[in-house]
């Protein structure tokens, strides 16, 4: 069995997965199945094509379903403050940082596309020493994960990293780039 992360005790900042992303797969699932069901009801003429492609695409959103359910069953860890660090249990690499490698914890917004249309996505991550002249911008971002079918508590996030990192700040980075994104 993987590994899942560090010990984690009640008095940690802790997000696990849970059934946020399972409702959008569900939801898509029904809907699909509605399409499925119309396109059988009104279909003069049955094209074996068709209902094959119905039918991969029901499958394929049961199969995403079942992941979904899988991951919330499991209650893995998407991301954790713990008296030896931050814990980011989401992604191919799971990252377990100490507390004397972060100067701060951020939670901002990443600016993005999505099929061409621009979008943002809230991000949390953390930030280490760096060459940065400006105390708004301490350090440089190191590891973050974009919340994705899951949210981080602000207020309960500072008090978790006040409690195991005195004096650490907590960036609200809403709507800021890093300085070596801008284009001058």
């Amino acid at each position: 069995m993987e590994p899942s992360g560090p010990e984690l005790t009640g008095d940690d900042y802790v997000v696990r997965y849970g059934l946020r992303r399972f409702r959008g797969a569900f939801l898509g699932l029904l809907v699909w199945t509605g399409f499925a069901c119309v396109v059988a009801a009104y279909a003069t003429a049955p094209s074996i094509a068709a209902a094959i492609a119905l039918a991969m695409g029901e499958l394929g959103l049961l199969a995403a379903c079942g992941v979904e359910i899988a991951r919330a069953a499991r209650r893995e860890v998407l991301f954790a403050v713990h008296p030896y660090g931050v814990y980011f249990g989401s992604g191919i690499l799971k990252e377990d940082v100490p507390w004397e490698l972060i100067c701060a914890v951020e939670v901002f917004t990443e600016p993005t596309r999505i099929r061409g249309i621009p979008s943002s996505r809230r991000c949390v991550g953390i930030r280490v020493p760096g060459a940065s002249r400006t105390r708004e911008l301490s350090g440089t971002r190191s590891a973050y994960r974009r919340m994705s079918g899951w949210r981080v508590d602000q207020a309960k996030l500072a008090a978790a990293v006040q409690s195991y990192a005195p004096g650490l700040p907590v960036i609200d980075g809403r709507n800021r780039r890093e300085r070596s994104q801008r284009s001058r």
